[in-house]
């Protein structure tokens, strides 16, 4: 949502019939511009002893930071804690109710992280670092969650927020965020109608998550050959990694961080961890460009290179979709010494690192050698077979993509409609 200070339409206008000048912008003369301290009850959560925490579902669960994320709460086996009153304590007050608003108040993602309480979560207690905002008759809940979505809270947080150490905000600061308010029954048509877009974003969410577990599941059974295509019968071969490529790490100028390695306006694209994405291509740019300094001491590699990560967040393969320099925290396929389609080996080697992950301590591989990724073993079938299943396996990728551009759409037509109904600039027939 653009920023509403912003708002084009009412800002090339001196004066309008019906408006009223505003920091926020133009809104209607029947609208209040106001902090929403006196519209809601806002309550920080309470400081319970973790010592006290359980994950056995004895007690009553908790409500903490971590299980908040943007526009839901998260619970599951490794972020839901219970509480036990050993204490004897009261803290019925911090007991959350159905359409309580929960924001994060500290961490990276201070602001950013907020939900509307739902039945099927209650009983549910709030934690110290979570704030609770339960509005009153004067305001519509969803009316107030719509505003605490758009980016115009985003940068009231940003630009109240602690500085040094954690970032956070505070009670006060949550208070005094100011924002046009119509009389009710108009908040409560604009929410309806916000409501709906919402309903079709969360439809499609869906469908993609189906999706993906559809195109992971199918991977399962083409990748390791329990599903073959009509005409193939040959026996897969078992195949050790170092004998199907030859591949080397790359490499990057020491020390690290100098400020001439680098030169983002005019150098060359280079490839850390953090430019490979999780759809098996590079992001669209990388975050740092390699100055001409420093290219003689990298490795160069060509459009529709393999590369993998083996440091930090490693088992990210992609296939590079254009010429850029390779630091040493990933490995670069050079070449191939049997017959290989590239999607087909960028496909089994992801699968590969998910059952890695999967056996390994804590679900993380943590650090891999070379000696041990040399003898990572795969089955291969003929060159034939491995194109036919990476076609199949790039048109269900393909499909994906097409419903997370749809995604995209809806989104930003429901941050477009939004940005005119809060302010007013489009009303709304009550």
């Amino acid at each position: 949502m653009k920023a509403v200070t912003n708002n084009t339409a009412f800002a090339k206008e001196k004066a309008r019939s019906g408006y009223k000048k505003t920091k926020l912008g133009w809104i209607p003369e029947d609208w209040n511009y106001d902090v929403i301290k006196g519209f809601i009850n806002q309550l920080n959560g309470f400081a319970f002893k973790s010592d006290e925490f359980n994950q056995e579902s004895k007690g009553t669960r908790l409500c903490r930071g971590i299980n908040i994320t943007k526009g839901n709460l998260r619970f599951d086996e490794k972020n839901e804690m219970f509480w036990v009153n050993s204490n004897k304590i009261n803290v019925e007050k911090y007991l959350l109710e159905d359409g309580d608003i929960v924001i994060s108040m500290d961490g990276s993602l201070v602001g950013r992280n907020y939900s509307i309480v739902e039945k099927e979560y209650l009983p549910l207690l709030l934690v110290q670092r979570v704030a609770r905002l339960r509005t009153t008759f004067k305001m519509s809940q969803h009316f107030l969650l719509h505003w605490i979505s758009s980016s115009y809270f985003l940068r009231y947080v940003d630009s109240v927020k602690t500085s040094s150490g954690i970032p956070h905000i505070s009670a006060k600061d949550i208070n005094n965020f100011k924002i046009a308010i119509p009389p009710l029954p108009e908040q409560q048509k604009i929410a309806s109608i916000l409501n709906i877009w919402d309903k079709a974003i969360a439809a499609q969410e869906q469908l993609i998550a189906q999706k993906q577990a559809l195109k992971k599941g199918l991977m399962q059974q083409l990748l390791t050959g329990k599903k073959r295509f009509a005409g193939f019968t040959e026996e897969w071969e078992e195949v050790r990694l170092k004998d199907i490529a030859n591949f080397r790490r790359g490499s990057f100028p020491q020390p690290y961080g100098l400020a001439k390695w680098y030169d983002d306006d005019n150098g060359m694209p280079f490839v850390q961890v953090y430019d490979v994405a999780d759809n098996m291509r590079l992001k669209t740019k990388t975050k740092r460009k390699i100055s001409a300094l420093a290219q003689d001491q990298s490795v160069f590699v060509k459009k529709g290179t393999v590369v993998l990560t083996i440091q930090g967040s490693i088992g990210r393969i992609a296939i590079t979709q254009y010429d850029a320099y390779v630091d040493r925290t990933l490995l670069i396929f050079k070449d191939y010494k049997l017959p290989i389609d590239t999607v087909f080996f960028t496909y089994v080697v992801e699968l590969l690192f998910e059952r890695e992950k999967q056996i390994a301590p804590g679900g993380t591989i943590k650090t891999i050698t070379k000696e041990k990724l040399s003898n990572f073993k795969l089955l291969l079938p003929s060159i034939e077979e491995q194109k036919v299943i990476s076609k199949t396996l790039k048109a269900f990728e393909k499909e994906i993509t097409n419903l997370k551009e749809v995604l995209l759409s809806i989104k930003k037509q429901k941050q477009g409609l939004m940005q005119q109904l809060l302010t007013g600039e489009r009303r709304v027939k009550v």
